[in-house]
Order: C-alpha cells, then sequence, then structure tokens
C-alpha cells in the first residue's frame, strides 16, 4: 500500500512538472510571436515614407516638408503672419528644389488671416472660383472633406487612401492637365504635412485644416506658391493653438 502512495505521489509530481514545462514553453512561443511581431511592426515604420512616385507633382510635398523641418528646427518665435512669412522666403530661397519649380507669388497677408480665420469658408470659395472644371471642383471639394476623416487614422492607412485618390485623379481623362496639376499638387502636400504630423514625434506639428487651404489657394496659381501659402498658413494656425 505504501509503495502504491509512493507511486502516485511520483505520478503526480511527474505530471505538475511536465504541465508546468508545458506552459513555460507556450509563454515562451507566445512571447517570440509578440516579438517578433513587434519588430515586424517597428520595420514597417522604418520604412513608411510619405512618397507617391506616380504623382508627378509628388516634389511639392517634399519640399514642404523640407521648409516646414528647417523652420521648426529653428525654434523660432515669430507671431505675426509677415514676420513668419519672411522667415518662410528666406528659408525657400535656399531650397534649390523650390527655386527650380519657377517664381513663388508674394503672400497675401489679409487672405491667410481670413484662412485663419475662417477655414472652410475660405476653401469653398478657392475652390468655386478656380478656373478648374465642375468635376475636378467636386473631386477636390471631396477628398478636402475625406481628409477629416482619414486624418485619425494610423498614418499608412492614410497614405493608401490618398495614393487611391491620386490614382483615379491621374486617370480620369475628364480632367484637364491644370485640374490634376491644382489637385495632386494640393493631395501632395496634404499627404507629406499628415506624414509630418503623424511620424516626426520629435517635432511639435499639427497639420490643420488652414494648411491644407493654404496649398489649394496657392495650387490655383502654381506649386511654388501652394508649397510656401501652406507653410506660413499652417504655422499662423500652429502659433495660436499653442499659445
Amino acid at each position: 500500500m505504501k509503495n502504491l502512495l509512493l507511486l502516485l505521489v511520483v505520478l503526480a509530481s511527474l505530471l505538475v512538472s511536465c504541465t508546468s514545462e508545458s506552459i513555460d514553453n507556450a509563454k515562451i512561443l507566445d512571447d517570440g510571436l509578440i516579438e517578433n511581431k513587434s519588430k515586424k511592426t517597428a520595420k514597417l515604420l522604418q520604412t513608411l515614407s510619405p512618397e507617391n512616385p506616380a504623382n508627378e507633382y509628388d516634389i511639392a510635398g517634399k519640399i514642404h516638408n523640407d521648409i516646414l523641418d528647417v523652420y521648426m528646427s529653428g525654434n523660432y518665435s515669430f507671431n505675426t503672419i509677415a514676420q513668419i512669412s519672411q522667415k518662410v522666403d528666406s528659408i525657400s530661397a535656399l531650397n534649390s528644389d523650390l527655386l527650380n519649380m519657377g517664381t513663388s507669388l508674394p503672400c497675401n497677408f489679409q487672405e491667410i488671416q481670413e484662412t485663419v480665420d475662417d477655414p472652410q469658408i475660405k476653401l469653398e470659395q478657392v475652390i468655386v472660383n478656380s478656373s478648374m472644371a465642375n468635376a475636378a471642383k467636386i473631386s477636390l471639394s471631396n477628398f478636402m472633406d475625406s481628409i477629416l476623416l482619414w486624418e485619425t487614422n494610423e498614418y499608412a492607412v492614410i497614405h493608401q487612401s490618398i495614393i487611391s485618390f491620386e490614382a483615379s485623379v491621374i486617370s480620369n481623362a475628364q480632367f484637364s492637365n491644370e485640374d490634376k496639376r491644382i489637385i495632386l499638387t494640393t493631395s501632395s502636400i496634404v499627404r507629406y504635412s499628415l506624414y509630418y504630423a503623424k511620424e516626426r514625434k520629435d517635432k511639435d506639428w499639427e497639420t490643420s485644416v488652414g494648411n491644407r487651404v493654404g496649398a489649394v489657394q496657392g495650387a490655383v496659381a502654381n506649386s511654388s506658391t501652394a508649397i510656401n501659402k501652406s507653410v506660413v498658413t499652417g504655422l499662423i494656425i500652429q502659433n495660436l493653438q499653442t499659445e
């Protein structure tokens, strides 16, 4: 009887040991899977970029972020539209990519102030009064509305949504070359600006409706004006939000 009890104790000990070992092995496996998933996610974020080579006006967004980065790195304390515009102009004058795009029109301070005060109204006005065909106006207006919904997502999702929109614009035979230039310049700046806000955690930048309206207003004139106007308007609104 004693031998039987001893045997049962030994078997029970072995069972507990095996069970514990199985649990430990399962935990190690789960930890390994979680670690691998984290590494893959980190790698994805490292390789994620705002670019879209299919958009021939992609450079507009890149220059926007280059100029914005120089300004943000300077930690300037300018508060007026005139001061910020002057500094952005001086930074822009050193950007060879922007210089190759042509002359940027001087900023209209009154128009920028009106955009800061009521960006949605100014957006509607600039689209309606533009030279674009009605179908192009509707497309751009819908895109700007969609951004308000998309911007709450992760940047990878936003990027794909904008890329898909741009593909539809590029392939649209109803749009003139000028229609496409205005829309694709705007979408490029929006795409890069959102990237700067979402992925550049070291920079205190929040994209805004005004920033995007500035892009549309400038794009109606030319791509270089779109860049400068978007940066200046965005920085003014940024200052108001942080005061």
